[in-house]
């Protein structure tokens, strides 16, 4: 089976040169992984990684052709960019050892049999010997990709490492296969198997799962599953002012469509989540009783304004999934905030206002006017004076 031939022409050339190196120095090296699995499937690779049975530093120095590269030594892997934009993560085979569950392995050193023994499905423990052009694949990830399915390389994988069972749904809604493992992953849940991972890891493998195709589908088997406790009728749900081709968003309405808001307040406080989602989620927490309150009231165009006005538009596409604010905010997105008047402080002290509060009510005054009658013109200051007059106002 040539792997090989699923590459195009700049990615097959920069593997080739690595396949060069490592034969003159008697490196073993294969592709592994997400690439072979790609290539078998016929769709587009997405990652490349090679594995190797020495330290990638090594072939790293004799490499030419490299813009520019992060080696980790911790890890003895390599990430690369090469001129022509190819991207490869040259890794050294290894094997992993968890010392408790929910940890960071311990890596240790290895060959190409405890590498792939360490992968989470055996879709993905596969690889493509660069010498031998042969696929060695020791769990029967070819004939699982030809069946469909998802399914563990290991036992105890998923108690392991729990952050799999997210994987699992994204290979699952991507590719439209069966998760073989299904019973194993509700146990692994219902013993409490994702309080072994910290809160940033836990939102990392969100956000992967927002950027499918098929995102909608994993918030199905979060509440399936009981990751999360879902209301399905809100996953997805049109919003009047968004769209959902910003992550964020999808990440908002998965925060919008939890029944249980501890959970929502546990998944706020971590260093991955994007700040302007935080303090939108932080601010709609703590004002929570103040917008419910308007949610019934009819509110004219400047109350509409003076409500939403300087409030993030996370905050506001956050509430816009409630049917009674969404034409509300509507309004104040498309049509009023960025109204502006022609009239400014200056101009009002040019008629002889000298006190601020009454400059300020002014200015107000012409707001409102603006915003609800429509009047595009300026405002005749003469009129604004003798109304203030008119209501005993002191200049």
């Amino acid at each position: 089976m040539d792997i090989l031939s699923g590459f195009n022409d700049e990615e097959l050339y920069i593997v080739n040169s690595i396949e060069r190196i490592c034969r003159i120095k008697d490196i073993k090296s294969y592709v592994v992984g997400g690439a072979v699995r790609d290539i078998l499937l016929h769709v587009n690779v997405k990652d490349i990684d090679i594995c190797l049975n020495e330290d990638p530093i090594v072939v790293l120095k004799s490499l030419g052709g490299v813009h520019k590269f992060k080696y980790y030594d911790e890890f003895q892997t390599a990430s690369i960019i090469f001129n022509n934009g190819i991207s490869i993560d040259l890794i050294r085979c290894r094997k992993e050892v968890y010392l408790k569950p929910g940890m960071l392995p311990k890596i240790i050193p290895s060959d190409i049999k405890d590498d792939l023994y360490r992968r989470d499905f055996t879709v993905n423990a596969l690889a493509y010997d660069l010498s031998d052009h042969k696929l060695i694949d020791p769990y029967g990830g070819n004939s699982d990709i030809e069946k469909k399915l998802i399914k563990k390389v290991h036992k105890n994988s998923y108690m392991e490492d729990p952050t799999r069972i997210f994987r699992a749904i994204k290979y699952s809604i991507r590719y439209g296969f069966y998760l073989y493992d299904v019973n194993e992953i509700m146990n692994c849940i219902c013993n409490k198997a994702l309080q072994s991972i910290s809160t940033d890891r836990l939102v990392r493998e969100i956000y992967l799962l927002c950027k499918e195709e098929n995102w909608k589908n994993a918030y199905l088997l979060f509440e399936k599953f009981h990751i999360f406790k879902l209301n399905c009728g809100l996953i997805g749900k049109i919003n009047l002012n968004t769209d959902y081709n910003d992550i964020n968003i999808r990440v908002l309405n998965l925060y919008y469509s939890l029944r249980d808001k501890k959970q929502g307040n546990i998944l706020t406080y971590n260093s991955i989540l994007d700040t302007r989602v935080k303090k939108a989620l932080i601010y709609i927490r703590e004002n929570y009783h103040s917008i419910k309150s308007i949610e019934d009231n009819i509110l004219d165009n400047y109350e509409i304004f003076k409500v939403f006005q300087g409030i993030h538009s996370y905050v506001l596409i956050y509430l816009s999934w409630n049917f009674k604010l969404a034409y509300k905010i509507y309004n104040y997105m498309y049509n009023l905030q960025s109204c502006k008047l022609c009239l400014n402080g200056n101009k009002v002290k040019s008629l002889g206002v000298k006190n601020g509060k009454c400059i300020g009510i002014i200015l107000k005054h012409s707001m409102k006017i603006r915003l609800n009658t429509g009047i595009e013109k300026e405002l005749d200051p003469e009129e604004i004076k003798n109304a203030l007059k008119y209501k005993d106002r002191k200049f």
